[in-house]
């Protein structure tokens, strides 16, 4: 079990985020959190921030807060918050555009950038990148969010080749399905779809994926591919 860590996740005002969050806590974690909005997780061991990370900016600034107050020592990074929005790409705009690479490929690996100076110093530390399978499935509708987390796998694939050196472990995990307010936005015909393509009605949990990072950070050997929530990850 994780416990007594520095641990630091992206969107953490609802969704998987905000259960992670949750679940860390109870086995004394200290965990660093921000979002758009308010947080409602009310924990001594909790400390929030209302940042845009599509600002890089408040970002810097977030991780310098951050670096002060664990004294540059981030065990744990999970890149966690990312944006949906289904659209042709020709009927897209590009305000949407941005905000959706921004904040699902362009700020996690600016985080990575920064939060991983101090794990390197400390030649110890995680960092876990949320992916999905509308990477592989190419539907129509989902260019601009499946391009940002097939990016996303690419880094993942290249960022655990160059920190292994520094006893860092790097792990994508590819979720099909999770019911969190993004899969809300699918419809039954989508779901149905995703449960005849992969031949499973057991679909991600936050219990299986807290458990999952519970197992890899007990693992010492090196893990090279990426995580597939299915039915045989259980």
């Amino acid at each position: 079990m994780v416990r007594n860590l520095n641990i630091v996740i992206t969107g953490t005002s609802k969704g998987l985020g905000y259960d992670l969050a949750k679940k860390f806590l109870i086995h004394n974690n200290l965990v660093w959190g921000c979002s758009r909005t308010k947080s409602k997780i009310k924990n001594v061991n909790y400390f929030h921030s209302r940042i845009d990370l599509t600002n890089k900016k408040q970002i810097k600034k977030w991780v310098i807060k951050i670096e002060k107050e664990t004294k540059k020592k981030v065990d744990i990074f999970i890149s966690n918050a990312a944006v949906y929005k289904r659209s042709l790409n020709a009927l897209d705009n590009s305000s949407s555009i941005f905000k959706t690479i921004e904040t699902n490929l362009i700020s996690p690996i600016l985080l990575t950038n920064l939060l991983s100076k101090s794990m390197i110093q400390n030649k110890f530390g995680m960092i876990i990148l949320f992916s999905s399978v509308a990477s592989i499935l190419y539907d129509t509708g989902t260019s601009a969010y499946a391009s940002s987390k097939s990016g996303l796998e690419t880094f993942g694939k290249i960022l655990k080749k160059e920190l292994a050196i520094f006893n860092i472990k790097v792990f994508v995990f590819r979720l099909i399905y999770l019911q969190t307010s993004l899969s809300k936005k699918l419809s039954t015909r989508q779901i149905k779809d995703l449960k005849n393509k992969f031949k499973t009605d057991n679909f991600s949990s936050i219990e299986k994926i807290y458990n999952q990072i519970n197992r890899i950070h007990k693992v010492k050997k090196k893990i090279i591919e990426n995580i597939i929530f299915d039915k045989q990850n259980d």
